[in-house]
């Protein structure tokens, strides 16, 4: 026995199964055979009747806005209702990590320039720096080269400094005493 909905209702189709009881005979072949082709008639009628249900029930789908709960055959079913609500909690967390990773997108693409920003700076002070340590080498050689062209002119200038300030702490003294 074979049940299939119909849009109109329930359909009940029996099928003939005595004829595979019976032992192989002509007519019992013969029977078999219509059988089989009255089972594939069968079939293709139901595969017709729930292509038509399908297309109704996309119909009625489409006339009520897309809410089967606006059938007015409609029961609401509550594990549907209990996965209508997760399904809801679901798409509302599901957003708020869209937004979230949003955001900490933006934080990490900031992060990432002042990253750069403070690579190019450490490495223009590097390079400020090894300029600054040539620049200080060269000069304390020209220093080098100035105080002995300098004690090359005067080779008694600590001599004459000795005997400039033993002169003023003389003076120092005297005026001191006076």
């Amino acid at each position: 026995m074979l049940y299939a909905f119909a849009p109109c209702g329930f359909t009940c189709i029996l099928l003939l199964t005595e004829a595979c009881r019976q032992t192989s005979s002509p007519e019992n072949v013969q029977n078999k055979v219509q059988a089989n082709e009255e089972e594939e008639r069968l079939n293709r009628e139901l595969e017709l009747t729930t292509k038509e249900r399908n297309e109704l029930t996309d119909r009625l789908l489409y006339v009520t806005g897309g809410s089967m709960s606006k059938s007015p055959y409609f029961r609401p079913n509550p594990f549907y209702e209990n996965l209508k609500i997760k399904e809801k909690q679901v798409m509302s967390l599901l957003h708020n990590l869209d937004t979230k990773n949003i955001e900490h997108r933006e934080k990490f693409q900031e992060l990432k320039k002042e990253i750069n920003f403070y690579r190019n700076l450490h490495s223009r002070l590097l390079m400020d720096q090894a300029c600054m340590k040539k620049k200080l080498v060269t000069l304390k050689q020209e220093c080098k080269e100035l105080q002995r062209y300098l004690f090359e002119l005067n080779p008694n200038a600590e001599d004459e400094q000795e005997k400039t300030s033993n002169l003023q702490t003389q003076q120092n003294v005297v005026g001191t005493s006076s």
